[in-house]
């Protein structure tokens, strides 16, 4: 089996390296990655001009390449030109945070993740609930666990997975649970203005973040993962939903 790992935490990020180490377990494992941290993303893609990359050494990777460009760009230009191989799995992350409720908008791990997706190959988005913890491991091993069950589902092809696994030690984790319903995530961030050499900037400051939804409802990925659970939740890349129709009706009337 053919895995590419990738993230938007940088090839270099240890999240990465921990991943790439125990999917090799499952099979050859291939690395794109960015060449620095390009978090929040989202779905940028990279359509004109060219895009610089290296190779570069990570342990446990058959091959490995750094790339100047977005997630969505290390999935796109791995599949359909650096790497040569089919690729069976594409893993995102381990990515410092979590991914959760409306943070999936913006999730650059999560956008590699469905650009492997849209073109047809099975693919899952990892994260750890912490910008500081060191529990790769443990994340990593959850990963490859479902990795093997979401593989071996015969509907794969019909979605991809969104996995956050909380920052606790093994026996603190109560379980996994499916997560259909999402909550609101609010950045709350600070800002002012700033004159440099005759130019003017906004300087952007960060705060802190908000949820926005029931912490009860373990429905809701946030809060399972604030109750200790593992969240899984299966995305696809539908952009037009037929739940507005009746409100919409009123405008063609």
């Amino acid at each position: 089996m053919n895995i590419l790992i990738t993230n938007d935490d940088g090839i270099d990020f240890k999240g990465l390296r921990q991943l790439v180490k125990t999917f090799s377990e499952l099979g050859d494992v291939y690395v794109v990655a960015p060449n620095d941290e390009r978090s929040s993303n989202s779905h940028h893609l990279t359509v004109k001009g060219k895009v610089r990359y290296e190779e570069r050494d990570v342990p446990y990777a058959k091959k490995a390449y750094a790339l100047w460009g977005t997630p969505a760009d290390c999935v796109h230009m791995a599949l359909f030109f650096l790497i040569g191989e089919k690729i069976d799995l594409v893993v995102s992350g381990i990515n410092k945070g979590a991914n959760v409720s409306t943070d999936i908008i913006y999730s650059g791990t999560i956008a590699a993740a469905r650009e492997a997706f849209i073109y047809g190959t099975p693919s899952m988005a990892l994260s750890l609930d912490s910008f500081v913890s060191d529990r790769f491991e443990l994340a990593a091993e959850y990963g490859r666990r479902i990795a093997q069950k979401y593989l071996d589902n015969e509907r794969k092809g019909e979605f991809f997975l969104n996995v956050n696994v909380p920052d606790l030690d093994m026996n603190e984790i109560k379980g996994i649970r499916l997560c259909d319903r999402s909550g609101t995530m609010v950045y709350h961030d600070l800002y002012r203005g700033v004159v440099e050499d005759g130019i003017n900037y906004i300087a952007i400051g960060h705060s802190h973040i908000t949820f926005e939804g029931d912490e009860k409802d373990l429905r809701i990925d946030e809060s399972a993962l604030m109750n200790g659970y593992v969240a899984i939740s299966a995305m696809d890349n539908k952009q037009i939903s037929d739940g507005y129709n009746d409100a919409l009706s009123q405008m063609i009337e």
